[in-house]
Protein backbone atom coordinates (compact mmCIF):
# COMPACT_ATOMS: atom_id res chain seq x y z
CA UNK A 1 0.00 0.00 0.00
CA UNK A 2 1.36 3.74 -1.09
CA UNK A 3 2.70 5.53 2.14
CA UNK A 4 0.40 7.99 1.55
CA UNK A 5 -2.65 5.83 1.68
CA UNK A 6 -1.59 4.24 5.08
CA UNK A 7 -1.04 7.38 6.39
CA UNK A 8 -5.05 8.67 5.96
CA UNK A 9 -5.72 5.51 7.58
CA UNK A 10 -5.20 7.83 10.42
CA UNK A 11 -4.59 10.87 9.91
CA UNK A 12 -8.15 11.05 8.28
CA UNK A 13 -9.70 9.34 10.73
CA UNK A 14 -11.60 11.37 13.64
CA UNK A 15 -12.37 9.90 17.24
CA UNK A 16 -15.24 11.26 18.79
CA UNK A 17 -16.26 10.52 22.88
CA UNK A 18 -19.83 10.02 22.89
CA UNK A 19 -20.42 9.54 26.49
CA UNK A 20 -18.23 8.08 29.88
CA UNK A 21 -19.51 6.45 32.93
CA UNK A 22 -18.44 4.78 35.81
CA UNK A 23 -19.55 1.87 38.39
CA UNK A 24 -19.01 -1.20 40.69
CA UNK A 25 -19.92 -4.11 40.28
CA UNK A 26 -20.87 -6.42 43.61
CA UNK A 27 -20.10 -9.85 43.39
CA UNK A 28 -22.42 -11.93 40.98
CA UNK A 29 -23.56 -8.64 38.89
CA UNK A 30 -23.40 -8.10 35.32
CA UNK A 31 -22.70 -5.30 32.85
CA UNK A 32 -23.17 -5.86 29.34
CA UNK A 33 -24.31 -5.24 26.01
CA UNK A 34 -25.71 -7.23 23.14
CA UNK A 35 -24.82 -6.44 19.54
CA UNK A 36 -27.87 -4.77 18.79
CA UNK A 37 -26.71 -2.23 21.41
CA UNK A 38 -23.36 -1.96 20.56
CA UNK A 39 -23.54 1.41 17.78
CA UNK A 40 -20.58 2.63 19.01
CA UNK A 41 -16.92 1.44 19.83
CA UNK A 42 -16.07 1.10 23.58
CA UNK A 43 -13.21 1.29 26.07
CA UNK A 44 -14.12 -0.62 29.24
CA UNK A 45 -11.24 -0.47 32.36
CA UNK A 46 -11.50 -2.69 34.81
CA UNK A 47 -9.86 -2.55 38.57
CA UNK A 48 -10.23 -3.30 42.20
CA UNK A 49 -11.33 -6.90 41.44
CA UNK A 50 -11.78 -10.00 39.37
CA UNK A 51 -14.36 -11.17 37.32
CA UNK A 52 -15.36 -12.86 33.74
CA UNK A 53 -15.64 -11.46 30.57
CA UNK A 54 -17.66 -12.76 27.39
CA UNK A 55 -17.04 -11.22 24.39
CA UNK A 56 -18.79 -12.08 21.09
CA UNK A 57 -19.64 -16.15 23.01
CA UNK A 58 -16.14 -16.14 24.24
CA UNK A 59 -15.35 -16.16 27.67
CA UNK A 60 -11.86 -15.07 29.58
CA UNK A 61 -10.91 -14.52 33.39
CA UNK A 62 -10.04 -10.93 34.29
CA UNK A 63 -7.81 -10.49 36.47
CA UNK A 64 -6.94 -7.46 38.58
CA UNK A 65 -7.28 -5.11 36.21
CA UNK A 66 -7.65 -4.87 32.46
CA UNK A 67 -8.20 -2.82 29.21
CA UNK A 68 -10.93 -4.03 26.81
CA UNK A 69 -11.79 -2.16 23.42
CA UNK A 70 -15.13 -3.53 22.44
CA UNK A 71 -15.43 -2.60 18.41
CA UNK A 72 -19.42 -1.42 17.22
CA UNK A 73 -21.15 -4.10 17.10
CA UNK A 74 -19.81 -6.12 19.75
CA UNK A 75 -21.59 -8.25 22.52
CA UNK A 76 -20.28 -8.07 25.63
CA UNK A 77 -21.00 -9.12 29.57
CA UNK A 78 -18.83 -8.44 32.47
CA UNK A 79 -19.18 -10.63 35.40
CA UNK A 80 -17.63 -9.57 38.46
CA UNK A 81 -16.40 -12.54 40.78
CA UNK A 82 -14.85 -10.29 43.84
CA UNK A 83 -16.72 -8.33 46.49
CA UNK A 84 -16.42 -5.47 44.14
CA UNK A 85 -15.15 -4.95 40.94
CA UNK A 86 -14.72 -0.62 39.72
CA UNK A 87 -14.96 -0.12 35.96
CA UNK A 88 -15.00 2.89 33.69
CA UNK A 89 -16.85 2.78 30.38
CA UNK A 90 -15.95 5.20 27.55
CA UNK A 91 -18.32 5.11 24.33
CA UNK A 92 -16.56 6.58 20.91
CA UNK A 93 -17.23 6.12 17.28
CA UNK A 94 -14.05 6.50 14.84
CA UNK A 95 -14.86 8.27 11.27
CA UNK A 96 -13.74 9.27 8.41
CA UNK A 97 -12.94 13.17 8.07
CA UNK A 98 -14.95 14.98 5.43
CA UNK A 99 -13.69 14.82 2.24
CA UNK A 100 -11.74 11.27 3.07
CA UNK A 101 -12.91 7.80 2.32
CA UNK A 102 -15.82 7.31 4.02
CA UNK A 103 -16.00 3.56 5.79
CA UNK A 104 -12.70 2.25 7.96
CA UNK A 105 -10.95 -0.52 6.61
CA UNK A 106 -11.06 -4.21 7.32
CA UNK A 107 -9.68 -4.97 11.07
CA UNK A 108 -5.73 -5.58 9.66
CA UNK A 109 -5.89 -2.95 7.80
CA UNK A 110 -7.45 -0.78 11.10
CA UNK A 111 -6.97 -1.83 14.52
CA UNK A 112 -9.87 0.54 15.65
CA UNK A 113 -11.95 -2.29 13.69
CA UNK A 114 -10.93 -5.02 16.29
CA UNK A 115 -11.95 -6.50 20.21
CA UNK A 116 -9.69 -7.34 22.52
CA UNK A 117 -8.53 -7.71 26.17
CA UNK A 118 -5.13 -5.89 27.46
CA UNK A 119 -3.87 -6.90 30.88
CA UNK A 120 -3.42 -3.33 32.08
CA UNK A 121 -1.39 -3.67 35.29
CA UNK A 122 1.77 -1.60 33.69
CA UNK A 123 -0.63 1.23 32.89
CA UNK A 124 -2.51 2.38 36.42
CA UNK A 125 -2.42 5.94 34.99
CA UNK A 126 -5.12 4.90 31.90
CA UNK A 127 -7.99 5.18 34.96
CA UNK A 128 -6.83 8.33 36.61
CA UNK A 129 -6.82 9.37 32.68
CA UNK A 130 -9.86 8.07 32.19
CA UNK A 131 -11.64 9.44 35.30
CA UNK A 132 -10.17 13.12 34.31
CA UNK A 133 -11.99 12.55 30.46
CA UNK A 134 -15.35 11.81 32.31
CA UNK A 135 -15.44 14.76 34.75
CA UNK A 136 -14.25 17.20 31.48
CA UNK A 137 -16.35 15.70 29.42
CA UNK A 138 -19.51 15.92 31.84
CA UNK A 139 -18.97 19.87 31.87
CA UNK A 140 -19.82 19.65 28.52
CA UNK A 141 -17.45 23.11 27.41
CA UNK A 142 -15.94 23.18 24.38
CA UNK A 143 -12.13 23.28 25.07
CA UNK A 144 -12.91 20.40 27.99
CA UNK A 145 -14.32 18.50 25.51
CA UNK A 146 -11.66 18.98 22.95
CA UNK A 147 -9.21 18.30 25.83
CA UNK A 148 -11.32 14.66 26.41
CA UNK A 149 -10.96 13.66 22.69
CA UNK A 150 -7.24 14.60 23.05
CA UNK A 151 -7.36 11.90 26.17
CA UNK A 152 -8.94 9.66 24.85
CA UNK A 153 -7.24 9.75 21.48
CA UNK A 154 -3.85 9.14 23.33
CA UNK A 155 -5.44 6.07 25.58
CA UNK A 156 -6.58 4.36 22.68
CA UNK A 157 -2.96 5.03 20.82
CA UNK A 158 -1.51 3.44 23.82
CA UNK A 159 -3.90 0.20 24.09
CA UNK A 160 -3.43 -0.45 20.04
CA UNK A 161 0.55 0.24 20.52
CA UNK A 162 0.89 -2.56 23.36
CA UNK A 163 -2.16 -4.95 21.52
CA UNK A 164 0.27 -4.80 18.13
CA UNK A 165 3.63 -5.43 20.08
CA UNK A 166 2.15 -8.62 20.76
CA UNK A 167 1.32 -8.64 24.94
CA UNK A 168 -3.04 -8.50 24.05
CA UNK A 169 -3.33 -10.20 20.04
CA UNK A 170 -4.24 -14.02 21.27
CA UNK A 171 -7.79 -13.75 19.83
CA UNK A 172 -6.41 -13.41 16.11
CA UNK A 173 -2.77 -15.00 17.10
CA UNK A 174 -5.18 -18.19 17.76
CA UNK A 175 -5.91 -18.40 13.78
CA UNK A 176 -2.43 -17.63 12.90
CA UNK A 177 -1.21 -20.32 15.28
CA UNK A 178 -2.89 -22.92 13.88
CA UNK A 179 -2.49 -22.44 10.69
CA UNK A 180 1.29 -22.25 10.98
CA UNK A 181 1.29 -25.14 13.03
CA UNK A 182 -1.04 -26.81 10.08
CA UNK A 183 1.33 -25.74 6.96
CA UNK A 184 4.11 -27.21 9.08
CA UNK A 185 2.14 -30.44 10.14
CA UNK A 186 -0.27 -30.99 7.28
CA UNK A 187 1.69 -34.43 5.73
CA UNK A 188 0.31 -35.76 9.50
CA UNK A 189 -2.87 -37.08 10.26
CA UNK A 190 -4.16 -34.30 12.15
CA UNK A 191 -7.36 -34.13 14.06
CA UNK A 192 -9.56 -31.21 15.76
CA UNK A 193 -8.70 -31.87 18.82
CA UNK A 194 -4.72 -31.55 18.28
CA UNK A 195 -5.56 -28.23 16.98
CA UNK A 196 -7.87 -27.11 19.74
CA UNK A 197 -5.17 -27.98 22.22
CA UNK A 198 -2.29 -25.71 20.00
CA UNK A 199 -5.11 -22.57 20.19
CA UNK A 200 -5.36 -23.33 23.63
CA UNK A 201 -9.30 -23.26 23.29
CA UNK A 202 -12.12 -25.41 22.24
CA UNK A 203 -12.93 -27.43 19.34
CA UNK A 204 -16.06 -24.94 18.65
CA UNK A 205 -14.35 -22.14 19.23
CA UNK A 206 -11.47 -22.97 16.76
CA UNK A 207 -13.83 -23.62 13.82
CA UNK A 208 -15.62 -20.56 14.39
CA UNK A 209 -12.61 -18.46 14.16
CA UNK A 210 -10.95 -20.11 11.58
CA UNK A 211 -13.76 -19.72 9.37
CA UNK A 212 -14.65 -16.34 10.73
CA UNK A 213 -10.79 -15.17 9.31
CA UNK A 214 -9.65 -17.67 6.40
CA UNK A 215 -13.61 -18.60 5.26
CA UNK A 216 -13.16 -22.44 5.47
CA UNK A 217 -12.70 -24.62 8.72
CA UNK A 218 -9.46 -26.24 9.77
CA UNK A 219 -9.71 -29.47 8.68
CA UNK A 220 -10.42 -27.87 5.11
CA UNK A 221 -7.44 -26.09 5.10
CA UNK A 222 -5.50 -28.73 5.83
CA UNK A 223 -6.67 -30.21 2.35
CA UNK A 224 -6.41 -27.70 0.76
CA UNK A 225 -2.86 -27.29 1.42
CA UNK A 226 -2.29 -30.97 0.73
CA UNK A 227 -3.80 -30.45 -2.35
CA UNK A 228 -2.19 -27.17 -3.23
CA UNK A 229 1.41 -29.36 -2.77
CA UNK A 230 0.26 -32.07 -4.77
CA UNK A 231 -0.88 -29.44 -7.69
CA UNK A 232 2.64 -28.24 -7.72
CA UNK A 233 4.61 -31.75 -7.54
CA UNK A 234 2.65 -32.90 -10.54
CA UNK A 235 3.02 -30.39 -12.71
CA UNK A 236 6.53 -29.11 -11.59
CA UNK A 237 8.43 -32.59 -10.52
CA UNK A 238 8.63 -35.67 -11.64
CA UNK A 239 7.62 -38.02 -8.40
CA UNK A 240 4.83 -40.52 -9.31
CA UNK A 241 1.48 -40.39 -7.35
CA UNK A 242 2.00 -42.82 -4.99
CA UNK A 243 5.50 -40.81 -4.40
CA UNK A 244 2.93 -37.49 -3.88
CA UNK A 245 0.43 -39.40 -1.73
CA UNK A 246 3.52 -40.78 0.61
CA UNK A 247 5.11 -37.47 1.01
CA UNK A 248 1.89 -35.76 1.33
CA UNK A 249 0.71 -37.73 4.25
CA UNK A 250 -2.32 -39.88 2.70
CA UNK A 251 -2.08 -43.79 3.91
CA UNK A 252 -2.29 -45.11 0.27
CA UNK A 253 -2.28 -43.48 -3.41
CA UNK A 254 -5.90 -44.76 -3.91
CA UNK A 255 -6.96 -42.57 -1.28
CA UNK A 256 -5.33 -39.70 -2.19
CA UNK A 257 -6.68 -40.04 -6.11
CA UNK A 258 -10.18 -40.15 -4.51
CA UNK A 259 -8.81 -37.07 -2.64
CA UNK A 260 -7.61 -35.14 -5.24
CA UNK A 261 -10.41 -36.10 -8.12
CA UNK A 262 -13.03 -34.44 -5.35
CA UNK A 263 -10.67 -31.17 -5.36
CA UNK A 264 -10.10 -30.64 -8.96
CA UNK A 265 -12.31 -32.77 -10.67
CA UNK A 266 -9.75 -35.12 -12.53
CA UNK A 267 -7.44 -37.98 -11.63
CA UNK A 268 -3.90 -36.82 -10.58
CA UNK A 269 -1.99 -38.42 -13.86
CA UNK A 270 -4.94 -36.84 -16.31
CA UNK A 271 -4.07 -33.05 -13.96
CA UNK A 272 -0.61 -34.19 -14.38
CA UNK A 273 -1.10 -35.11 -18.77
CA UNK A 274 -3.47 -32.20 -19.20
CA UNK A 275 -1.41 -29.55 -17.62
CA UNK A 276 1.53 -30.65 -20.06
CA UNK A 277 -0.64 -30.58 -22.97
CA UNK A 278 -2.21 -27.05 -21.76
CA UNK A 279 0.66 -25.16 -21.19
CA UNK A 280 1.31 -23.33 -24.18
CA UNK A 281 -1.90 -23.13 -25.30
CA UNK A 282 -3.09 -21.52 -22.08
CA UNK A 283 0.47 -19.34 -21.96
CA UNK A 284 -0.45 -18.12 -25.69
CA UNK A 285 -3.78 -16.89 -24.56
CA UNK A 286 -2.78 -15.12 -21.25
CA UNK A 287 0.12 -13.33 -23.37
CA UNK A 288 -2.67 -12.15 -26.31
CA UNK A 289 -4.58 -11.07 -23.28
CA UNK A 290 -2.04 -9.11 -21.84
CA UNK A 291 -0.54 -7.24 -24.84
CA UNK A 292 1.65 -5.13 -23.31
CA UNK A 293 3.89 -8.04 -22.83
CA UNK A 294 3.25 -11.17 -25.40
CA UNK A 295 3.94 -12.27 -28.43
CA UNK A 296 2.50 -14.40 -31.45
CA UNK A 297 3.44 -16.18 -34.56
CA UNK A 298 3.32 -14.68 -37.52
CA UNK A 299 4.41 -15.30 -41.52
CA UNK A 300 7.62 -13.52 -40.85
CA UNK A 301 8.43 -15.02 -37.62
CA UNK A 302 7.77 -14.51 -34.06
CA UNK A 303 5.78 -10.91 -33.22
CA UNK A 304 6.35 -9.42 -30.04
CA UNK A 305 4.26 -6.86 -28.24
CA UNK A 306 5.39 -4.09 -25.97
CA UNK A 307 4.01 -1.10 -24.30
CA UNK A 308 4.88 0.68 -27.43
CA UNK A 309 3.61 -1.39 -30.29
CA UNK A 310 5.09 -5.12 -31.63
CA UNK A 311 8.23 -5.90 -33.01
CA UNK A 312 8.68 -8.34 -35.63
CA UNK A 313 11.60 -10.39 -34.94
CA UNK A 314 12.63 -11.41 -38.90
CA UNK A 315 16.39 -12.62 -37.32
CA UNK A 316 17.71 -12.44 -33.71
CA UNK A 317 19.68 -8.91 -33.20
CA UNK A 318 23.03 -9.68 -32.49
CA UNK A 319 23.82 -6.14 -30.54
CA UNK A 320 21.21 -5.36 -27.83
CA UNK A 321 21.26 -2.55 -25.36
CA UNK A 322 19.04 -2.77 -22.19
CA UNK A 323 18.12 -0.11 -20.15
CA UNK A 324 17.14 -1.78 -16.86
CA UNK A 325 19.98 -4.52 -15.53
CA UNK A 326 16.90 -7.83 -15.20
CA UNK A 327 17.37 -7.61 -19.13
CA UNK A 328 20.97 -7.98 -19.17
CA UNK A 329 20.49 -11.05 -16.73
CA UNK A 330 17.64 -12.62 -18.98
CA UNK A 331 20.09 -12.46 -21.65
CA UNK A 332 23.05 -13.94 -19.59
CA UNK A 333 20.84 -16.83 -18.70
CA UNK A 334 19.84 -17.73 -22.58
CA UNK A 335 23.30 -17.61 -23.31
CA UNK A 336 23.67 -14.28 -24.88
CA UNK A 337 25.42 -11.11 -23.74
CA UNK A 338 24.22 -7.62 -23.99
CA UNK A 339 26.24 -5.39 -25.95
CA UNK A 340 25.30 -2.30 -23.84
CA UNK A 341 23.74 -2.21 -20.24
CA UNK A 342 22.97 0.34 -17.72
CA UNK A 343 24.58 -0.56 -14.19
CA UNK A 344 23.59 0.39 -10.74
CA UNK A 345 25.17 2.71 -7.80
CA UNK A 346 25.43 6.56 -6.66
CA UNK A 347 28.94 7.10 -6.50
CA UNK A 348 30.48 4.65 -8.74
CA UNK A 349 28.41 3.06 -11.26
CA UNK A 350 29.17 -0.69 -12.28
CA UNK A 351 27.52 -3.57 -13.12
CA UNK A 352 26.12 -5.64 -10.24
CA UNK A 353 28.55 -8.23 -8.32
CA UNK A 354 26.78 -11.11 -9.35
CA UNK A 355 26.92 -10.70 -12.57
CA UNK A 356 30.01 -8.25 -13.41
CA UNK A 357 32.35 -10.99 -14.69
CA UNK A 358 30.22 -12.02 -17.62
CA UNK A 359 29.47 -8.60 -18.78
CA UNK A 360 32.89 -7.54 -19.24
CA UNK A 361 32.50 -6.93 -23.23
CA UNK A 362 29.49 -4.92 -22.39
CA UNK A 363 29.39 -1.27 -22.43
CA UNK A 364 28.10 0.62 -19.29
CA UNK A 365 25.26 3.01 -19.99
CA UNK A 366 24.60 4.67 -17.25
CA UNK A 367 22.25 3.78 -14.70
CA UNK A 368 18.34 2.67 -14.58
CA UNK A 369 17.61 6.49 -13.58
CA UNK A 370 19.86 8.54 -15.29
CA UNK A 371 20.88 6.20 -18.64
CA UNK A 372 23.90 7.41 -21.19
CA UNK A 373 21.51 8.25 -24.29
CA UNK A 374 24.93 9.59 -26.22
CA UNK A 375 26.48 6.32 -25.18
CA UNK A 376 23.54 4.37 -26.27
CA UNK A 377 24.15 6.35 -29.42
CA UNK A 378 27.67 5.43 -29.82
CA UNK A 379 27.01 1.72 -28.96
CA UNK A 380 24.82 1.49 -32.62
CA UNK A 381 22.59 -1.23 -31.39
CA UNK A 382 20.14 -3.72 -33.70
CA UNK A 383 17.80 -3.00 -30.93
CA UNK A 384 16.74 -1.00 -27.35
CA UNK A 385 15.08 -2.68 -24.24
CA UNK A 386 13.50 -0.39 -21.61
CA UNK A 387 10.76 0.02 -19.02
CA UNK A 388 8.07 2.38 -19.04
CA UNK A 389 10.35 4.90 -16.81
CA UNK A 390 11.95 5.88 -19.96
CA UNK A 391 9.30 6.67 -21.66
CA UNK A 392 10.44 10.36 -21.75
CA UNK A 393 13.28 8.88 -24.10
CA UNK A 394 11.31 7.00 -26.38
CA UNK A 395 11.56 9.48 -29.24
CA UNK A 396 15.27 10.01 -28.98
CA UNK A 397 15.75 6.16 -28.56
CA UNK A 398 13.59 5.31 -31.70
CA UNK A 399 16.02 7.19 -33.81
CA UNK A 400 18.80 4.68 -32.59
CA UNK A 401 17.42 1.26 -33.06
CA UNK A 402 13.84 -0.31 -32.45
CA UNK A 403 12.49 -0.09 -28.91
CA UNK A 404 11.02 -2.81 -27.02
CA UNK A 405 9.37 -1.20 -23.93
CA UNK A 406 8.05 -3.48 -20.83
CA UNK A 407 6.67 -2.70 -17.22
CA UNK A 408 9.31 -3.00 -15.21
CA UNK A 409 7.37 -5.13 -12.87
CA UNK A 410 6.18 -7.53 -15.34
CA UNK A 411 7.01 -11.03 -14.32
CA UNK A 412 10.21 -11.99 -15.10
CA UNK A 413 8.72 -15.40 -16.63
CA UNK A 414 7.23 -14.13 -19.20
CA UNK A 415 10.22 -11.69 -20.09
CA UNK A 416 11.95 -14.55 -20.30
CA UNK A 417 10.24 -16.38 -22.31
CA UNK A 418 9.95 -13.07 -24.81
CA UNK A 419 13.52 -12.68 -24.99
CA UNK A 420 13.60 -16.91 -26.13
CA UNK A 421 11.50 -15.59 -29.01
CA UNK A 422 14.11 -12.72 -30.07
CA UNK A 423 16.94 -15.05 -29.37
CA UNK A 424 15.43 -17.93 -31.21
CA UNK A 425 15.95 -19.83 -27.68
CA UNK A 426 12.29 -20.49 -27.02
CA UNK A 427 13.24 -24.07 -25.76
CA UNK A 428 15.80 -22.83 -23.45
CA UNK A 429 13.69 -19.96 -21.85
CA UNK A 430 11.35 -22.61 -21.33
CA UNK A 431 13.73 -25.15 -19.35
CA UNK A 432 14.70 -22.45 -17.11
CA UNK A 433 11.47 -21.67 -16.38
CA UNK A 434 10.71 -25.52 -15.91
CA UNK A 435 14.01 -25.86 -13.52
CA UNK A 436 12.92 -23.21 -11.11
CA UNK A 437 9.47 -24.60 -10.76
CA UNK A 438 10.80 -27.97 -9.81
CA UNK A 439 13.35 -26.33 -7.69
CA UNK A 440 10.86 -24.17 -5.73
CA UNK A 441 8.20 -26.87 -5.31
CA UNK A 442 11.33 -29.42 -3.71
CA UNK A 443 13.07 -26.65 -1.32
CA UNK A 444 9.36 -26.09 -0.48
CA UNK A 445 8.82 -29.11 0.79
CA UNK A 446 12.37 -29.32 2.89
CA UNK A 447 11.63 -25.42 4.31
CA UNK A 448 7.91 -26.57 5.70
CA UNK A 449 8.96 -28.56 9.13
CA UNK A 450 11.90 -26.04 9.13
CA UNK A 451 9.58 -23.08 9.89
CA UNK A 452 7.30 -24.99 11.78
CA UNK A 453 4.80 -22.39 13.09
CA UNK A 454 7.44 -19.75 12.25
CA UNK A 455 6.44 -16.33 10.09
CA UNK A 456 9.24 -15.08 7.83
CA UNK A 457 9.14 -11.34 7.23
CA UNK A 458 10.38 -9.16 4.12
CA UNK A 459 11.02 -5.66 5.60
CA UNK A 460 13.19 -2.67 4.22
CA UNK A 461 14.26 -0.07 6.33
CA UNK A 462 13.85 3.81 4.95
CA UNK A 463 14.87 7.05 6.23
CA UNK A 464 12.86 6.97 8.78
CA UNK A 465 9.89 3.93 8.19
CA UNK A 466 10.20 0.24 7.87
CA UNK A 467 8.76 -1.20 4.56
CA UNK A 468 7.44 -4.46 5.49
CA UNK A 469 6.62 -6.49 1.57
CA UNK A 470 4.01 -8.75 1.15
CA UNK A 471 3.55 -11.73 -1.37
CA UNK A 472 2.32 -9.12 -3.77
CA UNK A 473 5.85 -8.06 -4.03
CA UNK A 474 7.44 -9.41 -6.75
CA UNK A 475 10.27 -10.30 -4.35
CA UNK A 476 7.85 -11.52 -1.86
CA UNK A 477 6.23 -13.44 -4.18
CA UNK A 478 9.43 -15.38 -4.12
CA UNK A 479 9.24 -15.87 -0.60
CA UNK A 480 5.64 -16.77 -0.60
CA UNK A 481 4.02 -17.92 -3.51
CA UNK A 482 6.82 -19.70 -4.49
CA UNK A 483 8.60 -21.25 -1.68
CA UNK A 484 5.60 -21.06 0.42
CA UNK A 485 6.61 -19.84 3.37
CA UNK A 486 3.86 -18.24 5.97
CA UNK A 487 3.50 -14.58 5.74
CA UNK A 488 3.06 -12.94 9.07
CA UNK A 489 -0.25 -11.98 9.75
CA UNK A 490 0.31 -8.44 9.67
CA UNK A 491 0.37 -8.65 5.76
CA UNK A 492 -1.13 -11.58 5.08
CA UNK A 493 -3.83 -9.82 3.89
CA UNK A 494 -2.29 -7.24 2.13
CA UNK A 495 -2.80 -6.60 -1.77
CA UNK A 496 -0.51 -3.94 -2.34
CA UNK A 497 3.51 -4.53 -2.44
CA UNK A 498 4.25 -3.18 1.03
CA UNK A 499 3.21 -1.79 4.06
CA UNK A 500 5.05 1.32 5.63
CA UNK A 501 5.45 1.73 9.30
CA UNK A 502 7.14 3.32 11.66
CA UNK A 503 10.15 2.02 13.76
CA UNK A 504 8.41 1.87 16.81
CA UNK A 505 5.13 -0.80 15.66
CA UNK A 506 7.88 -3.52 14.17
CA UNK A 507 7.47 -5.51 16.91
CA UNK A 508 4.02 -5.87 15.48
CA UNK A 509 5.14 -8.02 12.36
CA UNK A 510 5.95 -10.66 14.64
CA UNK A 511 7.78 -12.67 12.53
CA UNK A 512 10.63 -15.44 13.68
CA UNK A 513 12.67 -14.81 10.65
CA UNK A 514 13.59 -11.55 9.41
CA UNK A 515 15.37 -10.59 5.47
CA UNK A 516 16.25 -7.63 6.12
CA UNK A 517 17.06 -5.76 2.87
CA UNK A 518 20.10 -3.82 3.76
CA UNK A 519 20.93 -0.38 2.01
CA UNK A 520 24.53 -0.60 3.28
CA UNK A 521 25.61 -1.61 -0.46
CA UNK A 522 24.11 1.78 -1.82
CA UNK A 523 24.77 3.85 1.31
CA UNK A 524 28.18 2.71 1.52
CA UNK A 525 27.47 1.91 5.37
CA UNK A 526 24.63 1.28 7.63
CA UNK A 527 21.86 3.92 8.48
CA UNK A 528 20.77 4.97 11.97
CA UNK A 529 17.46 3.24 11.24
CA UNK A 530 18.97 0.48 9.81
CA UNK A 531 21.16 0.17 12.99
CA UNK A 532 17.97 0.40 15.39
CA UNK A 533 16.23 -2.06 13.44
CA UNK A 534 19.00 -4.85 13.70
CA UNK A 535 19.54 -3.99 17.21
CA UNK A 536 15.38 -4.32 18.35
CA UNK A 537 15.54 -7.61 16.49
CA UNK A 538 18.49 -9.05 16.58
CA UNK A 539 17.84 -9.58 20.59
CA UNK A 540 19.35 -13.67 20.87
CA UNK A 541 16.06 -15.01 21.49
CA UNK A 542 13.83 -16.40 18.84
CA UNK A 543 13.80 -13.93 16.04
CA UNK A 544 16.38 -14.61 13.38
CA UNK A 545 17.57 -11.75 11.00
CA UNK A 546 19.17 -12.27 7.50
CA UNK A 547 20.48 -9.36 5.92
CA UNK A 548 20.92 -9.38 2.56
CA UNK A 549 21.60 -6.73 -0.35
CA UNK A 550 18.67 -4.50 -1.01
CA UNK A 551 20.24 -3.97 -4.56
CA UNK A 552 20.01 -7.53 -5.33
CA UNK A 553 16.97 -8.53 -4.28
CA UNK A 554 14.85 -5.85 -5.10
CA UNK A 555 16.62 -4.64 -8.74
CA UNK A 556 18.13 -7.81 -10.19
CA UNK A 557 14.89 -9.36 -11.25
CA UNK A 558 16.19 -12.16 -14.02
CA UNK A 559 16.66 -15.31 -13.60
CA UNK A 560 20.18 -15.58 -12.51
CA UNK A 561 19.31 -13.41 -9.82
CA UNK A 562 16.01 -15.03 -8.50
CA UNK A 563 18.21 -18.06 -8.25
CA UNK A 564 20.76 -16.18 -6.22
CA UNK A 565 17.67 -15.16 -3.81
CA UNK A 566 16.49 -18.97 -3.29
CA UNK A 567 20.01 -19.49 -2.69
CA UNK A 568 20.44 -17.15 -0.19
CA UNK A 569 17.05 -18.11 1.32
CA UNK A 570 18.36 -21.51 0.99
CA UNK A 571 21.99 -21.09 2.87
CA UNK A 572 19.94 -18.82 5.96
CA UNK A 573 16.92 -21.15 6.90
CA UNK A 574 18.95 -24.42 6.10
CA UNK A 575 22.42 -24.06 6.43
CA UNK A 576 24.58 -26.79 6.47
CA UNK A 577 21.41 -28.92 8.19
CA UNK A 578 20.26 -29.74 4.92
CA UNK A 579 19.47 -33.34 4.68
CA UNK A 580 21.64 -35.03 1.97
Amino acid sequence: MPLQEQTSLWSDTAIRMLDGYSGTLQAGEVLGMSETESTSSLLLLAVGGAGELAMNGDVCRIGASFACHAAQGTSFTLTSRSDELYYIAIAYRAVSIVGAAGDLPSYRKHPLQISFVQNMAAQTDWVRNAEKMIAKWRRGEGLECFHAHALLQSMIYELIMEYECGQGAAEFDMVDTVSSYISSNYRRNLELNELAAVAGCSVRQLQRRFKQAKQLGPMEYVIQLRMENASRMLRHTEASVGEIADRLGYRDMYYFSRAFKKHYGVSPLRYRLADVAKTDADYATALLQNVTASSYDSDRGPVVCHMRGEYAVTRPPVRIAVLDVQYADHLLALGSSPAGSVGSGSMSVDFPAYIREKLQGTELLGTYEYPDLSAVEELSPDLIVCTEVHDRHFARLSEIAPVLMFKRNENWQTILRLFGELTGKRAEAKRIIAHYHRRTALLSEELAPVLAGHSVALIRPLDSLIRVHSAAHRTGAVLYRDLGMPVPLFVADASDTAYHISVERLPAVQASHYFLLSNEAMQEGISATERRVIEMLDTGGSRHVHSVDAATWIGCYGPTGINGIVDQIEQALLGGSRPS
